[in-house]
């Protein structure tokens, strides 16, 4: 009995047919956090809301009262304000990541959470996103009491600046938790920003402050959609992102 042999190309139409039923429908990014959202549910993607709530209000004290306390109310030295806003307004983002995985390595859930239908990198891809939106409103607020103390500093420019800066920070942060393997450079790369930063204002540093005020707010209006951009790219990298040592 002669049995005929299909040719290659109906071999390649069926496995592409198989490969295409199997994998489904590709889902965009925002459905896929809305999947998310709706089979997890809020209460366990934030189950460490009052450490977060917690963390929001200490971060928020300490760095409005820096900017009381801060002997700048002269007019010659207005400049450091935006050094200091383009230093603290990443400061709240690292410490609601930091008290995730914190959480996360505390509780020791994390090989349960890497073996779930999300694991913990594509919940901390939802919970990060949100940590950037209450970051944006933070640092509203944080430009907000700045021009009460100073009502010279430009406000548009003051909330861009702190906006580039968050989102500049947040890229890193992605950079360093998906590319970078040896845990010291990570966290090397993470703190040493701040670090950095906070240094050069703390020395007050003419050339760091005179660089921050001499960038026009279109620069900074590029850069922070360029840094957002590059945000929401890394962000959609973490959601597929398994780290073959084990830890962040």
């Amino acid at each position: 009995m002669k049995i005929d042999m299909p040719s290659e190309n109906e071999i390649r139409t069926e496995i592409d047919k198989i490969i295409t039923q199997g994998l489904g429908e590709r889902k965009s990014f925002y459905s896929y956090l809305e999947n998310m959202y709706r089979q997890i549910g809020l209460k366990y993607l934030f189950h460490d809301y009052l450490e977060i709530v917690f963390t929001i209000f200490l971060v928020s004290s300490v760095l409005v009262l820096m900017i009381k306390g801060r002997n700048i109310y002269h007019e010659q030295n207005i400049q450091l304000m935006y050094a200091y806003l383009f230093t603290a307004s990443p400061i709240l983002y690292l410490s609601m990541s930091i008290l995730s995985f914190i959480n996360v390595k505390q509780n020791k859930t994390y090989e349960i959470e890497m073996t779930c239908k999300y694991n913990l990198y594509q919940i901390v891809t939802f919970r990060m996103l949100v940590f950037s939106v209450i970051c944006i409103l933070f640092n509203f607020f944080l430009v907000y009491a700045a021009t009460y103390f100073y009502e010279k500093l430009d406000f548009v420019k003051a909330l861009v600046i702190s906006i580039a800066s968050l989102f500049l920070f947040s890229v890193i942060l992605l950079f360093a938790m998906i590319r970078i393997k040896n845990r010291f450079i990570k966290y090397f790369v993470i703190l040493g920003w701040i670090v950095f930063n906070f240094t050069l204002y703390m020395l007050k540093v003419d050339f760091y402050i005179q660089l921050l005020n001499s960038i026009s707010i279109y620069t900074w209006l590029i850069v922070t959609i360029g840094s957002i951009l590059a945000y929401v790219k890394n962000l959609k990298t973490l959601t597929i992102f398994r780290n073959e040592g084990g830890m962040i």
